[in-house]
């Protein structure tokens, strides 16, 4: 008996889980007649204009259709009854997180092949749930300015953001909606991509002085998207989920080349250091999709390097020799002597290479600049199985180093595209 029970919680587990997985988008909507009334038993069919691969359904005796979980891209619907002309519904944008809702009028055949056809509007309105959903996508991603190409900052669009952590924290670390900066959800693809610590991203995880480590390419990126308020699936906390749509490839075969640059040869000098610092940062990388058999198996992948070296754009304060000289003139006007411990702390905590500055405040600013780099790529694969039933593998994989010279403050998120 508790076998059984337990096999049953188990299994009631797994179908939660697999419910829970609301990360793609959505079309619902009605079909009726030119009186208004409602047509049932219609048959609707999606099909998304990059692969060809349909979605079909019917209408219900109340005129409504559903597709659920749909894979974020361009659409066309077409509905067809008896009796009507068939209405195709042409460039519908589903988005993630996103229900399109689609009004459908028919109209009385005129002929055996009477057909019409209309483009969706730009702007529709979810009238199913009440999610609030910031989305990010096309050009729009592509031309933001991301400080080091990190998407992790996108998420200053959203309206209620209420900034970034302090403390140093690393990249990512942002509130919504006057929630804390680790009650974000942050998902690729609607996998979890949450630091187990921290509660920011995984990937993009800020490293010495905020500098994400390793990187997500944005163009492996098809939609950025935040859902506040949504349903209890979507996500584990309060301030709202973060996911990624990554791209797919298709039955035509497109890529990018790209190379970013910036050089302090284009900047100008800070007004908190005496020269003009280093400070550069290359992104340079490429991408590619298309079809491994058309209409059916279809592949994208994207390789990305950073490499990066800054220049600490302020000064700090040490014991210079010639404090320390100062203060032991200061010391022996009143009859204090040099402690044997804070001697050997200062002569060999130190450089000696720091330690030639005047005897006064931001004596010392170093000339030896971070530096670090990081490889990123992605693969990803999608299968039809059937009308019914896809599959979708993604992989990712990322490994970089940084180092940081000592004294002063190295300004966070330094590296920029």
């Amino acid at each position: 008996m508790k076998r059984l029970v337990l096999a049953i919680l188990v299994v009631l587990s797994l179908a939660v889980a697999a419910n829970a997985q609301t990360y793609r988008g959505a079309i619902n909507g009605t079909v009726t007649d030119p009186s208004g009334a409602m047509v049932p038993n219609a048959t609707v069919k999606a099909t998304e204009k990059a692969t060809r691969i349909d979605h079909s359904t019917v209408t219900t005796s109340d005129g409504l259709f559903a597709f659920q979980d749909l894979p974020v891209g361009t659409y066309r619907v077409i509905v067809t009854a008896s009796g009507f002309a068939a209405l195709t519904v042409d460039n519908i944008q589903v988005a993630q997180g996103v229900i399109y809702t689609l009004p459908v009028k028919l109209s009385l055949a005129q002929g055996a092949t009477t057909q019409v056809e209309v483009s969706a509007a730009a702007l529709t309105l979810d009238t199913t749930t009440e999610t609030q959903t910031t989305l990010v996508s096309g050009d729009d991603l592509q031309s933001l300015p991301q400080n080091g190409r990190d998407f992790s900052q996108m998420i200053a669009l959203v309206p209620g953001f209420g900034g970034y952590a302090a403390g140093g924290t690393g990249s990512g670390g942002g509130g919504i909606n006057g929630t804390r900066w680790d009650q974000v959800n942050w998902q690729m693809d609607g996998v979890d991509n949450n630091d187990l610590w921290w509660n920011i991203p995984s990937v993009n995880q800020g490293g010495v002085s905020g500098i994400a480590g390793i990187i997500l390419p944005t163009d492996a990126i098809d939609q950025f998207s935040v859902q506040t308020q949504a349903s209890p699936e979507s996500g584990r906390n309060p301030g709202g989920t973060v996911d990624l749509a990554l791209k797919s490839g298709g039955n035509d075969f497109h890529g990018t080349v790209y190379d970013y640059h910036r050089n302090e040869a284009f900047a100008a000098k800070s007004p908190f250091v005496p020269a003009k610092k280093q400070n550069r940062n290359y992104n340079y990388g490429s991408s590619l999709g298309g079809p491994i058999l058309k209409d059916r198996l279809f592949f994208f992948t994207n390789f990305e390097k950073q490499r990066f070296s800054i220049g600490l754009p302020g000064e700090g304060t040490e014991p210079s020799t010639a404090y320390q000289t100062l203060a032991l003139q200061l010391m022996n006007s009143y009859g204090v002597s040099q402690s044997s411990i804070s001697q050997k702390l200062l002569a060999n905590l130190w450089p000696s290479s720091i330690l030639s500055g005047p005897a006064q405040p931001n004596n010392y600013t170093s000339n030896i600049p971070e530096f670090g780099f990081s490889y990123n790529g992605l693969a990803k694969f999608d299968f039809k199985i059937n009308d019914k039933n896809n599959l979708s593998f993604h992989w990712f994989i990322g490994t970089g180093n940084q180092v940081a010279p000592p004294g002063g403050t190295v300004l966070a998120l330094a590296s920029s595209q």
